[in-house]
């Protein structure tokens, strides 16, 4: 049997496809569909190819080849609409020879610029007319005012055409008249009817959309009563009724004896075209301006998914004029209504020629962004070279070292030689300089090809080949023990919260640089991603561009969304980013975006790449993550890539003038405490700085969302510039921080002292990275918060930054010793962690007490100690009031103000351990990890006891809190009368 889209011919309608693209040309899905499903005709429009040429690469060569011969914009177009159309045309011929010429068109479109002006529109017909050259060519004019003599002129010269935007009975008589007016002035120019042919193309969904929404307003306003006649029985009829009206308008004409005069000298009828078919309604039956318009000589331009839906279920037969006193009383009933079908057609109209005008605007645009990305991308040939020579240089090192990433190299070695020999201004002798170009390597796996781009630009005289060795600085993934690499990266997911701080950096200085970030597809499931890209949006760092590379492939199988760029890119795009998808082994699209990147951002190219790209046997090929190659695959891969003896020159280039600021002695901030003095820690860092913001315009500071608690509020309010607030995103918050510690910034970055676990990789990875100052403060420690909970206890903390090494860690105990430890880290090199106390404590040392690092504080001492207490913080108050009642019962104690966790002072314990019966350490903390584990291995041989939080805590005062779980003062006299045997 017969599918229903061949059955349609036998009722005298012929289905033609709205859509044509190269792809349809090119994989013969548009041979298939004339062969098999007898499609008679194609319509398209600057829509159809814009949305082609916008999201397919099957024109970027004709594109690149006209741009190279100078081809205008318009002209660009025109040669690639012609020739899709040529091509359609020629499909088609034979439909357009076996029917003798009744059918086998294609339709292409003057400019809709030219809808008003009739003596243009003929014009620009004559010539698309004669550049395409093909007998069954469909020239489509608006049906407007202007459109009608250029109709009837054109129809006269022979020129085949398509009418459109017809939405009145009233305008589709008009144009019809033009038909037959310009057959009889052929005709009495003895010029022959029979190769000359029409189509009227009549739309239908855009009226209902408009109709129902007039309907609608009216539908509120009846009272909700439902009568045959009333606005609610209307709805969805209005496109069909005008249709089968215009019908009969179509039939008078081809009965009347003027038509039949003309038929009989080889005429054919001007068949009534249905257009605009598909249901933008979803309550409509998706085949509803199909099944109810069949009949002679009419067609029914259908969408991809209108044909599915009618090859599927639609259902043939005679129907076009079934109805149609119906369809005159629906459109009378209309008219009752209050709506004025004749300004419903003249809005669609207008509608329509602006809808044309838009896409074709539009199309010209992208046409005009590719032309610009290949004029841009001339003399790219030296870039694909150099992007080959670091791919072979990649599967040298990678096989030399016996391990490594290759195939993570080879997929974005063209981005990094466009970056490195092209876009970035950078110094290939100075890897210290500020006023350049950043680059981070975020999927730092792929350091290969970062050591392969320095090597060949010159800016490392280390051998390759010693990549991953023991004493070289080429490491499996980047590190600063090469000098060019600012931060460590290969935990991924951290690259682009360095780049925001590189970034801020470089608008504190004036610096204006680009920070380039290159992270993976797989990276991107990382959350710290997005923290990252949201405070580069809400920061407005137009400098950042984030490349990422989708090859598609992790190390265990395909990356989530394997090549879908459009995922990534929408949610950059939901964060505010400008957003850019891209070829990336396109060279011309890779030059482009770097250049649209260059127009502010943040800019997010996201680049579809092939992991393993240029060598056969690795492309896309699953189980080589991670993987080097033997001798005979590296000698395989090396032939298939070819030789590369290119040398490409770096220019130094700044991106202007830079002078960092000289380094100078700043005086001691002054402090002005009573003793006894009622004031939380927290309350002496945020006063101390404030006074250090005045004196060291190097001090940024950074919060998550809690200024107000942490006491950072103080120098925001005094120093917004240099405050980054950053929200709850601790992990961005500390990665930005880590990006203004290499940048020459002293960054201070303070949330409650639990949410900093949360960050802990980024604060790993930042002691890797070792840079000059970077200060954190963990506020809220311990159990001595009181009634919020569990959640809210920093009790980990002290083991977190103990475990990274080359921290310091430094813990006060009052407002005083807040001060200047707080001060005492703004000159500390590397990663210092500030430890505060929520609750307020008496200010116990004079207000010009100093506290080295690696210092500690006897508050307590005789050559009479029995134990030596050991506290910090809260507990050296605890510690302090255990002394007294200890000493009430004749124990006498030593106490300790270990405020210098790590380094601690070890002479000091020792000391004590020598003098004293044991060491008691009292730690508000976990058992493990803190204090206590600290002075058990500073003094290895000495009896060390450590009183801290052993199980679960709740909530609770402070005092219950510190009482329950074995920290408090009575806990403290306790253990030592235990050890005294009382």
């Amino acid at each position: 049997m017969e599918n229903s889209l061949v059955q349609l011919h036998g009722h005298g309608q012929s289905y033609w496809i709205d859509d044509l693209t190269r792809n349809m040309l090119r994989t013969g899905e548009l041979q298939r569909q004339v062969e098999e499903q007898n499609l008679c005709g194609v319509t398209s429009n600057p829509s159809i190819f814009g949305k082609a040429i916008a999201q397919g690469r099957e024109y970027e060569e004709q594109i690149r080849h006209a741009t190279e011969a100078g081809c205008s914009v318009n002209e660009t177009y025109e040669q690639i609409v012609t020739a899709d159309v040529r091509a359609a045309c020629d499909i088609l011929l034979p439909v357009f020879e076996r029917t003798a010429g009744a059918d086998g068109f294609v339709s292409l479109e003057v400019s809709p610029h030219l809808a008003h002006d009739t003596q243009g529109s003929i014009q620009e017909a004559r010539r698309l007319h004669a550049m395409v050259a093909r007998p069954n060519l469909l020239i489509k004019i608006p049906g407007t005012a202007a459109g009608v003599p250029a109709v009837e002129q054109l129809v006269f010269e022979g020129v085949n055409v398509n009418i459109t935007l017809l939405f009145a009975v009233e305008n589709y008589e008009a144009v019809a008249l033009a038909y037959l007016r310009a057959l009889k002035r052929r005709l009495e120019a003895g010029l022959t009817l029979d190769t000359v042919a029409s189509v009227a193309s009549f739309f239908l969904s855009r009226i209902d959309m408009l109709v129902d929404q007039l309907l609608a307003q009216r539908i509120l306003a009846a009272d909700a009563r439902r009568t045959e006649t009333g606005p609610a029985c209307l709805l969805g009829k209005a496109a069909i009724a005008n249709a089968k009206f215009a019908y009969q308008s179509f039939r008078r004409i081809v009965d009347s004896d003027e038509w039949k005069a003309l038929a009989s000298n080889g005429a054919r009828p001007q068949r009534m075209l249905w257009a605009s078919t598909s249901t933008k309604n979803p309550a409509y039956r998706d085949v509803m301006y199909v099944e109810p318009l069949i009949g002679l000589y009419t067609v029914n331009t259908m969408p991809e998914e209108t044909i599915a839906a009618f090859l599927d279920h639609g259902k043939v037969a005679d129907t076009v004029e079934i109805g149609v006193d119906e369809a005159r009383q629906v459109l009378r009933n209309i008219e009752m209504s209050g709506i004025s079908f004749r300004q419903v057609t003249q809005q669609l109209e207008n509608e329509g020629v602006q809808k044309f005008i838009d896409a074709y605007d539009g199309l010209l645009q992208t046409l005009a962004g590719k032309r610009e990305k290949y004029l841009h991308a001339q003399g790219s040939a030296p870039l694909e070279e150099m992007a080959r020579k670091l791919r072979r240089l990649v599967i040298r090192m990678t096989t030399q070292a016996g391990s490594g990433h290759p195939t993570s190299c080879l997929s974005c070695a063209d981005i990094v030689s466009a970056l490195f020999f092209r876009e970035m201004r950078w110094d290939p002798r100075d890897p210290k300089a500020r006023n350049v170009d950043t680059f981070l390597l975020s999927k730092g796996h792929a350091a290969p090809i970062l050591w392969a781009a320095l090597h060949e630009a010159g800016a490392i005289g280390e051998d390759p080949m010693s990549l991953r060795s023991i004493d070289s600085t080429l490491e499996g993934h980047p590190t600063p023990n090469n000098p060019w690499v600012k931060v460590a990266t290969g935990s991924l997911g951290q690259g682009l919260s360095a780049g925001n701080g590189i970034a801020l950096a470089n608008r504190l200085d004036g610096i204006d640089a680009r920070v380039y970030c290159l992270l993976g597809d797989g990276e991107c499931s990382e959350g710290s991603v997005w923290e990252a890209a949201q405070f580069a949006s809400l920061h407005k760092l137009s400098s950042l561009v984030a490349i990422v590379d989708v090859n598609g492939l992790g190390q265990s199988g395909p990356a989530p969304y394997a090549h879908d760029t459009s995922v990534l890119a929408r949610r950059f795009q939901s964060f505010g980013w400008k957003t850019i998808e891209i070829d990336g082994h396109d060279m011309a699209d890779i030059l482009y975006a770097l250049q649209r990147a260059r127009d502010g951002g943040p800019t997010a190219i996201v680049a579809r790449t092939e992991k393993g790209k240029g060598v056969s046997f690795l492309e896309s090929a699953a189980g080589w993550h991670g993987k080097p190659l033997d001798a005979g695959q590296m000698k395989a891969a090396l032939e298939e890539l070819g030789e590369a003896h290119i040398r490409l020159e770096v220019e130094s280039r700044r991106t202007g003038p830079f002078e960092a600021p000289e380094g100078s002695v700043a005086p001691r901030i002054q402090l002005g405490y009573n003793k006894g003095e009622m004031v939380a820690t927290r309350d002496g860092y945020g006063r101390a700085l404030l006074k250090l913001g005045a004196l060291h315009p190097e001090i940024v500071v950074l919060d998550s969302e809690v200024r107000e608690s942490t006491r950072a509020k103080e120098f925001a309010d005094a120093y917004p510039e240099r405050f980054f607030e950053c929200y709850i995103a601790e992990q961005n918050m500390v990665g930005a921080a880590l990006g203004l510690a290499v940048s020459g910034k002293l960054p201070f970055a303070s949330t409650f002292a639990c949410f900093l676990t949360r960050a802990f990789d980024f604060i790993r990875m930042a002691g890797h990275s070792r840079p000059p100052g970077l200060v954190f403060c963990g506020s809220h420690a311990g159990v001595s918060i009181g009634q919020d909970g569990p959640s809210q206890m920093g009790l980990e903390d002290l083991a977190m930054f103990r475990a990274v090494h080359g921290t310091t860690i430094l813990y006060p105990c009052d407002a005083v010793s807040a001060e200047r430890v707080t001060e005492e880290a703004a000159g500390t090199p590397g990663i210092v962690y500030l430890r505060t106390t929520r609750g307020k404590t008496a200010v116990i040392y004079d207000n010009d007490e100093r506290f080295p690092v690696g210092g500690s504080k006897t508050l307590r001492t005789s050559p009479q100690d029995a134990f030596t207490l050991i506290a910090a913080g809260i507990t050296v108050h605890e510690a302090l009031a255990a002394h007294r009642e200890l000493s009430d019962m004749g124990i006498v104690t030593r106490v300790i103000d270990a405020y210098s966790v790590k380094p601690l002072d070890i002479d000091v314990l020792a000391k004590a351990s020598r003098e004293t019966a044991a060491l008691i350490v009292v730690e508000d903390h976990w058992i493990d990890g803190g204090l206590g584990d600290a002075v058990a291995a500073a003094v290895p041989h000495a009896p060390v006891h450590r009183l801290a939080i052993r199980d679960e805590p709740r909530s609770g005062s402070e005092d219950e809190l510190l009482e329950r779980y074995g920290i408090s003062r009575a806990a403290i006299v306790n253990k030592v009368l235990a050890l005294a045997g009382r």
